[in-house]
């Protein structure tokens, strides 16, 4: 079971610490475009012109209006109406009339000044001002001005009664803007760990298409001894056949590199999103494994559970489902609503006599009302409040999948990136033996005690080897990532700052 007050303040807590509100992302050093882009650059890149971020950064935007909104519901507010009629009749029809063709003139004008409180009513304040103009001789008043202020209340006592109803909808609109930035903060650690996968995916590309350079020249150049030795009986038309399908094997292998290098420089230039790269021959630093360090689970499981987005995103909706449930609580009751309003009133034939009649307080009325309803058995409100139970009860159970899962993914990284430290020391050694084996057997094909295929296929594993290796680092540049992805550690790697 988690409890909530717990989990609110470590989510409060950890995302102020984060971010105190969504703006601009600011860096410590400017871009600088060149001939060669460092890791760090690309990040400064994506972050300011990925459209992911942009889209991000606006539903939290939206969300920070959707809290004004809700604050204004309890902002007091102020209307006023005014009328105005005339009335003419072409005979009059009664006695009463006072006149052989009646004419009447009215005029209102109403000011309300009104606000909501969290006991769920509100309260209302009012004035109004009513004039009558009549040319019968009946009228006593000619013109009346008739004018009340007027005090209203309206409070509902069961459902609907107390904070946990009137202040959900501007605690649920604090949350909701507490999860975007949750999600907004997820979206920059994943296009963090997409731009640095892509910047490795180019950087591995780049040293690849070198070993298919050299390995090319080295099939040329083979090609030409054996074309030397065929030519002074050293060796045969094979050995040279052989040589020219290893030179179409090689150059075969630097077009796929090739392909591969353009690929990943695309693959990372969508990922930046800015246009004015694509036209530009970006490069980037070879990989740089110098002295990797294996993390320690138990460590990195911690700041995982402290930091992972998804997983606070997790525990502020299961406190959403908390609010909702105290508001379906107390809306599983009847309806029982007070209404009261006392006016004090005026009447005389001019506006300031009418509103000293009202500061007199000699003539008022008054009026309180009970309205009880209840729908039979009450099905739909208990039904609500059973649901809202359901929901905060999902909101447990993924809350704790997702712990299980992000022990799971922890306990992957970790394992990813300790094996990828001892698969680049295997590399290394074999990609050693396999470039001795190569100069053993180019060395025995000069002296003709070996054949052109054996140099070619020790050639042919000496790049393979190489290419392992290189592989092994990127593994490993890949598997900080994630893991840097995973425990938020990227933000204070790249030095993000949230304005």
């Amino acid at each position: 079971m988690i409890h909530s007050n717990s989990v609110n303040q470590k989510a409060k807590g950890r995302f102020f610490r984060i971010a105190a509100s969504i703006g601009a992302i600011s860096f410590s050093s400017g871009v600088a475009i060149g001939e060669m882009l460092t890791v760090e650059e690309c990040i400064q890149i994506a972050l300011n012109r990925n459209f992911d971020i942009r889209i991000s950064q606006n539903t939290t935007r939206r969300a920070a209006q959707d809290v004004e909104i809700a604050k204004a519901e309890f902002e007091p507010s102020f209307g006023i109406t005014t009328s105005d009629s005339f009335n003419t009749q072409v005979r009059s029809g009664d006695r009463l009339d006072g006149a052989a063709q009646p004419q009447s003139n009215a005029q209102s004008t109403r000011a309300t000044v009104s606000k909501g409180f969290i006991s769920g009513g509100t309260l209302s304040l009012s004035t109004r001002l009513n004039r009558r103009f009549s040319n019968s001789t009946n009228s006593t008043i000619n013109p009346s001005y008739n004018a009340s202020t007027t005090l209203s209340i309206r409070q509902p006592l069961l459902s609907g009664y107390g904070p946990a109803v009137a202040k959900a909808r501007k605690r649920l609109s604090l949350l909701s803007l507490e999860q975007s930035k949750y999600a907004f903060q997820a979206t920059v650690l994943r296009i963090i760990n997409d731009t640095e996968v892509a910047y490795h995916s180019l950087a591995f590309s780049q040293e690849q298409l070198e070993v298919r350079q050299a390995a090319l020249e080295l099939a040329e150049t083979l090609l030409r001894e054996n074309m030397m030795k065929m030519e002074t009986g050293i060796a045969t038309s094979l050995d040279v056949l052989q040589a020219e399908v290893g030179v179409a094997n090689a150059t075969d292998r630097l077009l796929r590199a090739e392909k591969s290098l353009e690929d990943a420089r695309d693959n990372l230039l969508t990922i930046l999103g800015e246009d004015s790269l694509i036209s530009k021959e970006i490069t980037v630093e070879a990989p740089d494994v110098a002295n990797p360090t294996a993390p320690d689970l138990e460590n990195t499981y911690s700041k995982v559970i402290d930091n992972a987005p998804r997983y606070l995103t997790l525990l502020n909706q299961r406190i959403q489902r908390e609010v909702e449930l105290r508001r379906a609580k107390r809306n599983r009751l009847p309806s029982l609503n007070l209404n009261g309003d006392y006016s004090l009133t005026g009447l005389e034939s001019n506006l300031k006599g009418a509103y000293d009649d009202v500061t007199e307080m000699e003539s008022f009325n008054w009026q309180w009302s009970l309205s009880l309803d209840i729908p039979w058995g009450l099905n739909e409100k208990k039904a609500n409040y059973i649901k809202a139970q359901i929901q905060l009860d999902t909101e447990d159970a993924r809350a704790s999948r997702e712990r299980q899962r992000l022990f799971r993914d922890t306990r992957i990284a970790v394992r990813n990136v300790t094996t990828a430290i001892d698969g680049i020391s295997i590399k290394e050694l074999a990609t050693s033996l396999s470039a001795e084996e190569f100069e053993m057997e180019k060395a025995k094909f000069d002296a003709g005690l070996s054949t052109g295929r054996r140099v070619l296929e020790a050639q042919q594993r000496m790049d393979e080897s190489k290419v392992d290796e290189l592989q092994a680092k990127i593994d490993l540049l890949n598997g900080y990532s994630n893991l840097r992805e995973l425990d938020g550690a990227s933000i204070d790697r790249y030095g993000i700052k949230f304005e």
